[in-house]
């Protein structure tokens, strides 16, 4: 009598070699997420220089703008500067050395754009770059002197440049009428020096 088959669920399993179990696959390190760069921040004066402009003010303020300068005294009318530079950055980092003084502040992009400004606007001081678009420095500085408004035409001016040739300058700017010439890069203490030289400050009363 022959045996009955088996069941399928009874059947032995076959012999075989024992199963591979596969290396575990190597965690993955999650990517930094990029840096974000912060927005720029309008209320500080670096926001509108150049990286050179800003380094330049950082050597000469920290090294050389230690001495104590004159400051007005309280309840006296502030004195208005007018600045001519073609640079916003030029134009933002002398207001940067000039703080002591608490002046206010008129900006023009050209010596045309200055020479409109005072025609209406009460000025104490000029600072101008020789090196601009249009009209430069001696011949605006000549402008000036020669208004027909005589208050205007008396205006202390206070003429920069980073010409190589900077005695050729202030040549030119010395028989335009300027008050001061200095060479760029200027440094905070130079440019105090000069300004509390051509313009001192008003007195009370």
């Amino acid at each position: 009598m022959s045996a009955s088959p088996l069941p399928e669920t009874a059947r032995p399993l076959p012999s075989s070699a024992p199963a591979r179990t596969a290396p575990p696959a190597p965690a993955r390190t999650p990517s930094p997420a990029p840096a974000k760069t912060p927005p720029p921040d309008a209320t500080r004066p670096f926001g509108v220089l150049n990286s050179d402009t800003a380094k330049a003010f950082a050597a000469h303020a920290t090294a050389e703008a230690t001495r104590a300068f004159a400051r007005p005294e309280a309840g006296v009318q502030p004195q208005r500067v007018l600045l001519v530079d073609d640079s916003r950055s030029i134009r933002t980092l002398l207001k940067i050395y000039l703080m002591a003084r608490s002046f206010e502040y008129i900006e023009a992009e050209s010596a045309e754009a200055a020479l409109t400004v005072l025609e209406t606007q009460t000025v104490d001081l000029i600072l101008t770059d020789f090196h601009m678009d249009g009209m430069n420095g001696a011949d605006f500085a000549a402008a000036v002197r020669a208004n027909r408004n005589a208050k205007v035409g008396k205006i202390p001016i206070l003429m920069m440049t980073g010409d190589a040739n900077a005695a050729e300058v202030r040549n030119k700017g010395q028989k335009a009428g300027i008050n001061a010439f200095v060479r760029k890069p200027v440094s905070c203490a130079q440019l105090m020096t000069l300004v509390d030289t051509i313009l001192p400050m008003p007195k009370k009363g």
